[in-house]
Parts: C-alpha cells; sequence; structure tokens
C-alpha cells in the first residue's frame, strides 16, 4: 500500500490548492513574466528568480522534470546576483523531485544545501522546509526515529510562526512516518490533526492527501469499507485537480482492498492504471510498490512463475533506490512463493532477510510477516528446533500486533468519530447562519417594499413637479438652439456679403482695369509703347484674381458632399518644390530667399490637391509680409505617426489680437510690407481643408519679429505614390 506525501509548499508556492482548470493558466501567466516571445529570459533580477521557483512548485504534481529545468534556470540566475533565499529554493525543490525519483542520496546533500544556506541568512520557515525534506528522505530509507526528529524541528519553528496550513503539512508526513513504524494510532492522530486544519482553510489537495494516508491506516487495520470511503474522498478531490500522483496512488490502495477481498478481477484493473501512471511519472517508489502487489495478484490467481518475476523486479527497484519498506516486503513476498514452491533454501533466505531489514525498520508488522516465512523455511529445512522458536516469536508478535491493533481499531473510530462529529457542528452552523442570513434577507425584503412604496408616492409627485421644470428647462434650451443657429446664420450671411464683396472688387478692378487699357487702344489714346508698359500691372492683378478664384472655387468644391475620395500617401517635399518654382518671381521681386528644409521622408497621407493649394497660401502669406533681402524658412519633421510642416518667415508678425481671430470668418485682410492687398479669406479656407482629413493647423507669431504657420497631417507610407506634374494642376 501506498501513503501518499503532502505536497511540501515551498517559500515562494502559491498555487497549490488551485483547481486544475486554473492551473495551466497560472503557469502560462509565469512563463509569459518570465520568458520573451524569442524565449529567452525578459531579465536577471529577483522577480525573475521567484516566479521560476514558482513555476517549478507548479510543474511538480504533473511534470517533475519541468520542476528540475526550471529549478536549474533559478539558481543559474540567483548565482549571478547572489541571491541565496532563491538558490535555496531552488535546491529544496530539486530535492523534492529528487527523492520522488529515489534518488535519496543527491535528494539529501541538496537539502542539507539549502539548509545551510537559510541557516546563513537566518530564514526560519526555509530552515523548517531543509529539515521537512531531510525527514521525508530519511522516512524513504526506513531511518523513522531520525526522520521524526527532524519533523519535530520543522514543527516547532512552524508553531512559533503560527503557519497553520504548514503545521498542517508537518503533521501529515509525521502521521506517514508514524503509520511505517505500525504506529497506527500516533498516525491517525497526526492525520486527523492536519484534516480538521486543512478542511478549516478548505486546503482540498492538501485534504486529499490526509483522506488517503487515513484509508492506508484503515486498511492496515482491516477495516475496508471504511478504507475505500476515505480514499473514494481523496480520489474525488485528485480527479478534479488532475493530481496524477494522487489517483496513481488511490488506484493501487483501491486494487489492494479488492485483492484482500478476492475481487481479483477489479484489483488487476486497478493495480494497471496505477503501474501506467507511474510509470509515466517516473515514480520509483510506486513502481517498486506496484511489481509487490502484482505479484502477490499472479501468486494468488495461480501463476507462480509471474509472480517470482513481479517480486524480483520489486526488489530491484527498492534496492536500487534504497527504498528499506519496500525491500522488506518484496523479501517477505519471495519467501512466501518458495516456501509453497518447496523451494525451502531460497525461502530461508529471502526470509533471514526479511527479518534484518524489518528488524532495523522496527516495522511490527513488517517483524511479524518475515518471522512467520522464516519459521516456514525452517520447517521445510527440518530444522524444527529453530522453526518452533521463530514461530513463538511470530506468535508473540501476532498478539502484541492484536492488541495493539485491537487498541488502534477503537482509536480510529473514535478519532474518524470526532471528525465527522466536528464536521457535522461546522455544517450546522453553517447551515444557522444561512437560515439567519435568509431571515434577515426576507426582513430586508419587507423593508424594501415599504420603502418602495413610499418612494413610488414620492416619485409620483416629484415627476409632477418635474414635469413642469423639464417644461421650461426644453424650452430654455430651444431657444438657445434658435440662439445659437442664428448666430451661425448670421456668420454664414457675414461670410456671404464678404464674399460677394470679394468677388465684385477683387473680379471687377483687373477686368475694369483690362477693359480700359483695351478701350484706349482701340481709341489709339495710347501708344503701343504704353501699352506694353501697362502690361505687367494689369497681368499681376489678373494672376492675383485667378489665384484667389482657384482657392475660392477649390473649397467650394471641398465642401461638396459624395465627392470622389483623393486620400492617399504623398511627399510633402514634391509639393514644394512645385510651389517654389511656381512662386519664384514673386520671390525675386522681394528678394527673398527660400530655405527648404523638407525631405523625401516626410509623407503625408490626405489629398495633395488640398495640401497644394494650403502650402501655396502659406507661402504667399510669408511672401507677403516678409521684408526685402529676408528669408522663408519651409521645414517639416516625422513625430509619434505625424508629420508636421512648418512655414516660417522674419516679417511683420501679428498682434495677439490678430493671431486670435486669424482663422474665423470675420477676419480683415491686412496690406504686404510692399503695399500688397489680399482678400483674408485664405488661411480660413486652408483651416477646412486640413481639418476634412482630421489635423490641426496652427498660427505662431511675434510681432516685428516673423510668423510661423503650420499644420500636422496622418504620416503617410513611404512609397511612390507623389502626384505628377498634371494630376498637381
Amino acid at each position: 500500500m501506498k501513503r501518499i506525501y503532502p505536497f511540501i509548499i515551498f517559500i515562494y508556492l502559491a498555487c497549490v490548492t488551485a483547481f486544475a482548470a486554473a492551473a495551466p493558466k497560472g503557469i502560462d501567466s509565469l512563463k509569459n513574466r518570465v520568458f520573451a516571445a524569442n524565449g529567452h529570459i525578459k531579465a536577471n533580477d529577483t522577480i525573475t528568480v521567484n516566479n521560476l521557483n514558482k513555476l517549478a512548485d507548479n510543474c511538480y504534481e504533473s511534470a517533475p522534470d519541468s520542476t528540475i529545468y526550471y529549478s536549474d534556470l533559478a539558481i543559474g540566475i540567483a548565482k549571478k546576483i547572489n541571491y541565496q533565499k532563491g538558490i535555496a529554493a531552488a535546491y529544496v525543490n530539486i530535492a523534492l523531485v529528487n527523492s520522488f525519483k529515489g534518488d535519496y542520496t543527491t535528494a539529501n546533500t541538496n537539502y542539507k544545501i539549502a539548509l545551510h544556506l537559510y541557516k546563513q541568512i537566518n530564514n526560519q520557515f526555509g530552515i523548517s522546509e531543509a529539515y521537512m525534506g531531510l525527514g521525508r528522505v530519511q522516512d524513504f530509507l526506513g531511518n523513522y526515529d531520525t526522520a521524526i526528529h527532524f519533523f519535530e524541528q520543522a514543527l516547532a519553528i512552524r508553531i512559533k510562526l503560527r503557519k497553520e496550513i504548514d503545521i498542517a503539512d508537518c503533521y501529515g508526513l509525521m502521521g506517514i512516518t508514524y503509520d511505517n513504524k505500525g504506529k497506527f494510532s500516533k498516525a491517525l492522530d497526526y492525520y486527523f490533526k492536519a484534516l480538521i486544519i486543512q478542511a478549516r482553510l478548505n486546503e482540498q489537495l492538501a485534504a486529499a492527501d490526509n483522506y488517503c494516508n487515513i484509508g492506508v491506516v484503515m486498511q492496515h487495520l482491516e477495516l475496508y469499507s471504511k478504507a475505500l470511503d476515505y480514499f473514494d474522498k481523496a480520489n474525488k478531490i485528485w480527479l478534479k485537480l488532475n493530481d496524477k500522483q494522487g489517483i496513481s496512488t488511490c488506484y493501487q490502495n483501491i486494487g489492494e482492498v479488492m485483492m484482500s477481498q478476492k475481487n481479483y478481477p477489479k484489483a488487476i484493473g486497478y493495480f494497471k492504471r496505477a503501474s501506467a501512471i507511474y510509470h509515466d511519472l517516473g515514480d520509483e517508489e510506486g513502481i517498486s510498490l506496484i511489481y509487490y502487489d502484482l505479484g502477490l495478484y499472479h501468486y494468488y490467481t495461480s501463476k507462480p512463475d509471474s509472480a517470482l518475476y513481479y517480486l524480483n523486479m520489486s526488489l530491484q527497484s527498492a534496492s536500487k533506490n534504497k527504498i528499506q519498506y519496500n525491500k522488506a516486503y518484496a523479501y517477505v513476498g519471495l519467501a512466501l512463493i518458495y516456501s509453497l514452491e518447496k523451494k525451502y533454501d531460497e525461502a530461508y533466505k529471502y526470509a533471514l532477510l526479511a527479518q534484518h531489514t524489518a528488524n532495523n525498520l522496527q516495522s511490527l508488522n513488517t517483524r511479524a510477516e518475515a518471522t512467520l516465512q522464516l519459521s516456514k523455511a525452517l520447517a521445510g529445512l527440518k530444522q524444527f528446533e529453530e522453526a518452533y522458536a521463530q514461530n513463538q516469536l511470530y506468535l508473540t508478535l501476532k498478539d502484541s500486533l492484536k492488541n495493539d491493533e485491537s487498541l488502534q481499531k477503537l482509536l480510529s473510530y473514535n478519532m474518524a468519530i470526532e471528525f465527522e462529529n466536528n464536521q457535522r457542528k461546522t455544517s450546522q452552523k453553517e447551515e444557522a447562519l444561512v437560515q439567519k442570513i435568509a431571515e434577515q434577507r426576507r426582513t430586508n425584503i419587507i423593508a424594501a417594499i415599504i420603502i418602495v412604496v413610499i418612494t413610488t408616492m414620492l416619485i409620483v409627485y416629484y415627476n409632477a413637479k418635474r414635469k413642469q421644470l423639464k417644461a421650461n428647462a426644453l424650452l430654455a434650451e430651444k431657444n438657445k438652439e434658435v440662439l445659437i443657429q442664428t448666430e451661425k446664420l448670421n456668420e454664414l450671411n457675414i461670410l456671404k456679403d464678404r464674399l460677394i464683396g470679394i468677388l465684385a472688387h477683387d473680379l471687377r478692378a483687373p477686368l475694369s482695369t483690362l477693359r480700359g487699357m483695351f478701350s484706349l487702344m482701340a481709341d489709339k489714346d495710347i501708344t503701343h509703347t504704353e501699352f506694353i508698359d501697362m502690361v505687367p500691372g494689369v497681368f499681376g492683378k489678373l494672376e492675383h484674381t485667378s489665384d484667389f478664384l482657384d482657392t475660392l472655387l477649390f473649397w467650394i468644391n471641398s465642401q461638396v458632399d459624395n465627392i470622389e475620395d483623393t486620400t492617399k500617401s504623398f511627399c510633402l517635399c514634391d509639393l514644394v518644390k512645385a510651389e517654389l518654382a511656381n512662386l519664384e518671381d514673386q520671390f525675386k521681386l522681394k528678394n527673398i530667399t527660400p530655405v527648404n528644409k523638407v525631405g523625401p521622408g516626410h509623407m503625408a497621407f490626405a489629398d495633395p490637391n488640398s495640401i497644394r493649394i494650403v502650402i501655396h497660401n502659406f507661402l504667399t502669406n510669408a511672401i507677403k509680409f516678409s521684408y526685402v533681402d529676408s528669408t522663408i524658412e519651409i521645414s517639416a519633421r516625422m513625430e509619434n505617426e505625424k508629420v508636421y510642416f512648418m512655414v516660417t518667415d522674419q516679417g511683420i508678425g501679428m498682434s495677439a489680437e490678430q493671431l486670435n481671430r486669424l482663422f474665423i470668418s470675420k477676419v480683415t485682410s491686412h496690406i504686404g510690407t510692399m503695399n500688397e492687398s489680399g482678400t483674408g479669406m485664405g488661411l480660413i479656407f486652408c483651416k477646412d481643408l486640413i481639418e476634412k482629413y482630421n489635423g490641426e493647423i496652427w498660427a505662431k507669431s511675434i510681432l516685428h519679429e516673423g510668423t510661423e504657420l503650420g499644420f500636422a497631417l496622418a504620416a503617410g507610407e513611404a512609397a511612390d505614390t507623389t502626384p505628377n506634374s498634371d494630376q498637381l494642376q
């Protein structure tokens, strides 16, 4: 029969009671904290070491090899940063797996390393963990008194620290050791102490371990129905949490009960399921015990050769891994079968080995079984006096065992009844609390109904009053909307009047001039030379009027809904070059030097024709208000997936009042440094065009120092999407 060792809660353990559904998620979360997308560790720090140790802890129940892997990583990083606590915790994790796989020498060494490190930093809980691990190793090796000494040291520390769940773990391990010694009453005492704490704290996984171990004691005492009850309680939790170690242990123990009840078909089914999981996990103790059970099964089903095969396999495994308890039972099994096969020399050899091992273990039950087989072997060898002596010793041990068992059966019943009574009292308290809560809820419902009735009456009155206030508020809101609409309409009328005035003035003036000039020429009032002299002035006015019409018509077109979407990526540098070429004469007229800092990487995403109009207006505005022999800087930058464009001049600048009214419909035009006139509408159109493409426009200016006009648009992709010369017309 196999006991289940409680899963020790290490310093970094956080998820020992998590449900199986949550465990993978917790492991994935820890992996994401530790490893980058490329599989490399994110950082070499204490947090990473702690997370690796948590990851190792979480993997122990289902993937012990992963525990070794993550612990090795933790040690490597912890040594680099001299983090002793992290190193010690990793060694405890590794030692736990060493014990599980039967490598007790290495486990003992690793626990001692951890103990030394914990003592150096005076980590009391860590010291208790190392003592617990050393006790487990000694228990596996059959040194039960030494194991109990280590457990008592750990328990004393944990009681001082007042860590209840860790105290319960210590009780559980001490129960296992007393169980192995055959001291079932003490074992049950510690098991139930642990179980009471775990039940109160709802530690399901730890409670399952103790349910199973109590079932093992009941199995020893031949209380099979109770044993099955406890195994069933444990297995329900393990199946829910997908704890493979627990499930395999439960299958084996249930199989042994079935075999004791001579239900061999059911027994072999459980043994096979347990064996498959043991081999999958590499559980050496479980493998050794299942071979022993399979040997007995084949003996009881009249297959002595197979029985010997499996018992020898059990002995080899127990010897290899130094599991003294399993060795003793393997020797007893071999002695039994060789006696039945009348091979008394072999039976005698194994009976002596069994007795010697059992005496070292100080296990009363094992000593009795070994002595019985030695008596039978000696009788078969016709050494009757010695056989009689051994038989008398067996009877003495058996009587002692029976007396002890009777007392232990009584104690086990009393303990089980006491535990069940405690559970019943707890349930009754919970039921009383639930009933009290229900009564309070009913009282609350009645009070709530009264409040609702009163509230309803108040609401009816309030609504009657509120309707009038709401009607008044609605009327006021409508009046406010009317005022806002009136103001917007007035602004539109002002804009309309302004546009009409501009059209009347700016279109009529150059046309009248042109008509007058041609009239004079037709009447021959001016000479051809005089006509030629007048042409540049008239052409300038026509050029200004044409530019204004282009801007106005493009803006009007942009206001029309459902026009074709011409948005695309383009380079601002191409638009700037085109506009600088178009305005070359105006730059030369004032001897202004344009400084172009816009490069091929300054990509925007909008309609290039719209942005060309904006850049054109920025440049003509800068020329208009710049002094002779000055410079105009055109620049751009990429930032936060946007492109920023600026035109900066060294002209007359603007006052704060002018700057605040620059982009509103009531703007008035100002003359330039060479008395250039304008409409005052260009920047208003620019604002509409930029905002249409979710951009922003701004102006910065200092009076008598210069002005910066700029806009920001979404950045475009670097591709050959620059509009050609035909598209820019």
